[in-house]
C-alpha cells in the first residue's frame, strides 16, 4: 500500500476509535515506522514498498504500534520520542510528556534578567524528562544548572536525555524532594512545572493521559496547589535577593497563584497566559 493510501487508512482507523487529531496521529506514526518525515509522506521521497514481502514487513512493524494508538496510549510514549524547542526528547511512562504550553515557560526564563550575574545558577524542580533543563543548558552555556526531581525513575530518564544532547555534565542532577536541604541564597532562578491537579480532578482527566501518563507527575493533592505553595515557600529563602521564581500551574489557577506568591511578599508578581489566551506561567522576584 502506498504511504498516502496507509497514512489515510491509519487516520480513518484512529477517528472511529475516538483519537484526537486523528490525522496528525496517524502521519506521525507512519512517518515514524518510514523514518521520515510527516510532510514526506506524501511526497515523492518515500516510495511505496516494492514487494509483497517489503510490504508484509511494514504492516508487521506498524500494526502493534497502530493498536496500541488504538487503546488510547499517547503517540509519544508509542514512538518514544517528541520534540521540544528543537531537541528530541526520549519520553516513557516514567515521566510526564512535556507540552507546548512548556516551551513558553522556556522562553521568559530565557528573557529574564538574571543573566545578569555570571554564571547564574538555575534549579529546575522536578524535572521529568530534563526538557526544561535541557533546552536552558543548550542555550546558557555560561550557566549552572541543577535539576532535580523526587523520583530516581524521572530523574534517570532526563539523564538518558541528558547524554543524547552532550549536556549531562554540564548538570548537577539530584534526587531530592523540592527544594528540602538547599542553602539559603544558593540559586538565582527557580523554574518548576509541578504537578498541580486537584485529585477531584485527576480523576476525571482523559483516559489518555489519566490512564497512561505517571499519577505523581500530574496530581498535586486535594487543591492542587499544594507542591506549588511548597516550592514558592522554600524557595523565598534558597533564592539570591533579586532571584527569579517560575512557575507553571493550570489555566484556573492564576488568582490562586498570584495570592501565593504576594502572601510570601514576592515582587513583581506576573501572570503570564499561554497561546491560548488562558493563564499558565507565574513570574516573580525575591525581594533584595
Amino acid at each position: 500500500m502506498e504511504p498516502v493510501k496507509l497514512a489515510e487508512s491509519l487516520a480513518f482507523r484512529f477517528a472511529g476509535a475516538g483519537i484526537d487529531n486523528a490525522r496528525r496521529v496517524a502521519e506521525e506514526l507512519l512517518a515514524h515506522v518510514l523514518d521520515c518525515r510527516p510532510l514526506e509522506i506524501y511526497t515523492a521521497a518515500i516510495a511505496a514498498p516494492a514487494s509483497h514481502e517489503d510490504q508484509a514487513a511494514l504492516v508487521r512493524r506498524l500494526e502493534p504500534l497502530a493498536v496500541r494508538i488504538e487503546m488510547g496510549e499517547p503517540l509519544q510514549y508509542v514512538v518514544g520520542h517528541t520534540s521540544f524547542w528543537g531537541l528530541e526528547i526520549r519520553c516513557d511512562p516514567r515521566a510526564l510528556i512535556p507540552r507546548p504550553e512548556t516551551e513558553l515557560l522556556v522562553e521568559d526564563v530565557l528573557a529574564s534578567p538574571i543573566w545578569k550575574n555570571r554564571p547564574a545558577t538555575v534549579v529546575d524542580v522536578g524535572t521529568g524528562t530534563g526538557c526544561i533543563v535541557l533546552t536552558l543548558a543548550s542555550q546558557r552555556p555560561d550557566a549552572d544548572f541543577i535539576a532535580v526531581d523526587r523520583h530516581a525513575s524521572s530523574l534517570g530518564l532526563a539523564r538518558e536525555n541528558a547524554r543524547i544532547h552532550g549536556l549531562d555534565r554540564r548538570i548537577l542532577w539530584l534526587e531530592n524532594d523540592l527544594l528540602d536541604g538547599f542553602a539559603p541564597c544558593s540559586a538565582d532562578a527557580i523554574v518548576a512545572n509541578l504537578p498541580y491537579i486537584a485529585t477531584d480532578d485527576w480523576r476525571k482527566l482523559s483516559p489518555s493521559v489519566r490512564d497512561f501518563e505517571p499519577q505523581a507527575a500530574l496530581e498535586s493533592g486535594p487543591s492542587g496547589m499544594e507542591l506549588i505553595a511548597r516550592l514558592a515557600t522554600q524557595a523565598r529563602y534558597v533564592l539570591v535577593p533579586g532571584g527569579m521564581l517560575f512557575l507553571e500551574f493550570g489555566f484556573d489557577q492564576g488568582e490562586s497563584v498570584r495570592h501565593c506568591l504576594e502572601k510570601l511578599d514576592y515582587r513583581e508578581v506576573e501572570i503570564k497566559r499561554d497561546l491560548a489566551g488562558l493563564d499558565r506561567i507565574g513570574i516573580a522576584t525575591n525581594p533584595g
